[in-house]
């Protein structure tokens, strides 16, 4: 990792960039924007009704298309950035956003640079996408469309801790639970009312208990339970949120169905509202064994991982498009005060895919 690139990486993760947050997207946007024009490539941003998206463009001699894809919104909130500034530790980068994936950004910034500069260069047309909106959208990303027919994707979230890439990822959705009782003095008159707390946390645990695991890579999780208006009122309202993972849409469509098998509950009424989530990221044979082989040529470790976690590589992926995930820095400790990445391994991705443009 060349003190260039640390510097960017610092000045990039020294701006808070929540998403939704209309005014710290247009910053980091601008800034890579500037970084762009400063490294000879096509720069467009283009406004969306959720943040602007940062287009980045070099044409080669070639006549390949490939994708690059990322996002510049983060799951911290505003102040972040000053209470934990990028920090070096040994081998490794600390900081909000290093890994989940402002790295990742300059990682394909920096090979995209390296193609522009070189006159010689046989890619083709080579677009870096990136979106304002990954970590709190539950669908498509309102570029899609442009994605179509491109030769390859390359997704640049980080390496897994152990240098593994991702060839492939599961189909995810989430679902929104409510109950609906009656409310009622929880001392004087605590029969005559109707939980709907305790109505959703029996379905809560009826949820986990019967798909967790229920099939191959089945992955189901209450991530929010909630309900109530004080400590001495039976609730009359509540709300749970699932989280669904399965190795294919058919098993997550299987899930979906049993989460909607409500039991009965005297007095309360139990309903539900899905979001569309993402597809399964498909493993393409040809591009992750090459992916793999210039890991190793590099001098990196060429292994992959199926992930359960989502990302707009699953989107293009979707479309037909080969995609490759992972080629982001070798990180971890994702949202969470303890995010990193592996300094030493940054040159490497970046030389893989600079190669895979070619």
């Amino acid at each position: 990792m060349s003190p260039e690139w640390l510097a960017r990486l610092t000045a990039l993760c020294g701006l808070d960039s929540p998403t939704g947050d209309a005014a710290a997207l247009a910053q980091t946007a601008a800034l890579l924007a500037n970084w762009g024009r400063a490294d000879g490539l096509e720069v467009e941003i283009r406004e969306t009704p959720t943040g602007p998206i940062v287009v980045l463009v070099t044409q080669g001699t070639g006549t390949a298309r490939t994708l690059l894809i990322g996002h510049h919104d983060t799951v911290y909130p505003t102040g972040t950035a000053t209470a934990r500034p990028v920090r070096v530790e040994g081998d490794r980068v600390l900081g909000p956003g290093v890994a989940d994936m402002k790295g990742g950004l300059l990682v394909g910034l920096s090979a995209l640079a390296e193609l522009a500069a070189d006159p010689t260069s046989t890619h083709g047309r080579v677009e870096f996408w990136i979106v304002p909106d990954e970590e709190a959208r539950s669908d498509e990303p309102t570029c899609l469309d442009e994605w179509r027919g491109a030769d390859a994707a390359i997704c640049l979230e980080c390496g897994r801790a152990d240098g593994s890439i991702v060839t492939s990822r599961m189909a995810c959705t989430w679902l929104t639970i409510e109950a609906e009782g009656r409310a009622a003095h929880a001392g004087t008159e605590r029969d005559s009312g109707r939980s709907a707390l305790m109505a959703l946390t029996r379905e809560a645990l009826r949820i986990e208990d019967t798909l967790h695991a229920a099939r191959p890579g089945l992955q189901a999780t209450i991530t929010e339970l909630h309900g109530g208006i004080g400590k001495n009122t039976v609730p009359a309202h509540a709300a749970a949120s699932v989280d669904l993972r399965a190795a294919s849409v058919e098993d997550l469509r299987w899930a979906t169905g049993i989460v909607g098998q409500f039991g009965e509950h005297d007095g309360v009424v139990v309903r539900r509202s899905d979001e569309p989530g993402f597809p399964p990221l498909t493993r393409d044979a040809a591009l992750a064994e090459r992916t793999l082989a210039l890991l190793e040529s590099v001098g990196a470790r060429g292994s992959e991982v199926l992930a359960a976690g989502a990302s707009d590589g699953s989107w293009s992926s979707s479309l037909g498009v080969p995609t490759v995930d992972g080629l982001g820095p070798i990180g971890g400790g994702d949202h969470s005060p303890d995010e990193w990445i592996d300094a030493a391994s940054v040159a490497p991705r970046i030389e893989v895919v600079r190669r895979l443009c070619q």
